[in-house]
C-alpha cells in the first residue's frame, strides 16, 4: 500500500522538478545573454563618446542578475568609473546620473540588504554632487540642495517589477500543467495539461524575454 502512494506520488515530484528546473534554465540563461549584451553595448557606447546610452546599459548590467554571472557586478564598476571620472571634470550632470543609476538598479532588484554598501555610497555621491552644483548659487545654498536630494532619495518609491504577474503566471501555468500531464493517464486526458504547460513556459519566455 504505501509502495503503491509512493509511486503514485512520483509523477507529482517529477514533474514539479521538471518545471522548476526548466524555467531556472530558461530564467539564467536570459539574463546571462542580457549581461553580456549590455556590457558589450555600454563598451561601444563608451567608445563612441555616448556617455547616456553607456550609462543606461552598464545599468542594465547591473540588474541582470543570475547565479554566477560577473555582469552585475561589471556594471556597477561601470556605473562607478564613468561617475568617478565625470565629477573630476566638473561634468556633474554625467556623474549623477551614473550613480542615479546605481541607486536605481538595486532598488529595482530589490538588493538593497546585499548592496548596502553600495547604496550608500551612492546616496552620498548624489547628495554631494547636488551641493557642488548649487556652489556659487543665487537661489540656494549647498546645504540646502542636499537636503533637498536627501528628502528625495528618503521618499524615492520602489520601481515597480515590470512583467511580474505575467511572470508569476507563466510559472504557475507551466508547473501546474507538467504535474498534472504526468500524473494523468491516455494520451488525450494529458495533451491539454502539455499544452498549459507549453504555454506558461511561452508566457514566462516572452516575459523575460521583453523586459
Amino acid at each position: 500500500m504505501a509502495r503503491s502512494a509512493a509511486r503514485a506520488f512520483l509523477p507529482w515530484v517529477a514533474g514539479v522538478t521538471v518545471a522548476v528546473i526548466g524555467l531556472f534554465a530558461i530564467v539564467t540563461i536570459h539574463l546571462e545573454k542580457l549581461g553580456a549584451a549590455a556590457i558589450a553595448d555600454s563598451d561601444t557606447a563608451l567608445a563612441a563618446g555616448d556617455v547616456t546610452t553607456a550609462i543606461q546599459r552598464a545599468r542594465d548590467a547591473a540588474m541582470s542578475i543570475a547565479p554566477g554571472s560577473r555582469y552585475p557586478e561589471l556594471g556597477y564598476a561601470r556605473l562607478a568609473s564613468i561617475a568617478e571620472r565625470a565629477e573630476t571634470h566638473g561634468s556633474f550632470e554625467e556623474a549623477r546620473a551614473a550613480w542615479q543609476a546605481t541607486w536605481t538598479a538595486i532598488r529595482a532588484t530589490r538588493r538593497e540588504q546585499a548592496e548596502a554598501a553600495r547604496l550608500r555610497e551612492a546616496r552620498a555621491a548624489l547628495v554631494r554632487i547636488s551641493m557642488r552644483e548649487c556652489e556659487g548659487g543665487q537661489s540656494r545654498a549647498p546645504a540646502t540642495c542636499g537636503k533637498i536630494t536627501e528628502a528625495s532619495l528618503a521618499h524615492d518609491d520602489l520601481p515597480p517589477l515590470s512583467g511580474s504577474t505575467a511572470l508569476a503566471f507563466g510559472a504557475a501555468a507551466m508547473a501546474l500543467g507538467a504535474i498534472v500531464a504526468a500524473r494523468s493517464t491516455g494520451t488525450r486526458r494529458r495533451a491539454p495539461f502539455w499544452a498549459l504547460a507549453a504555454l506558461g513556459a511561452v508566457v514566462a519566455t516572452l516575459t523575460l524575454t521583453t523586459r
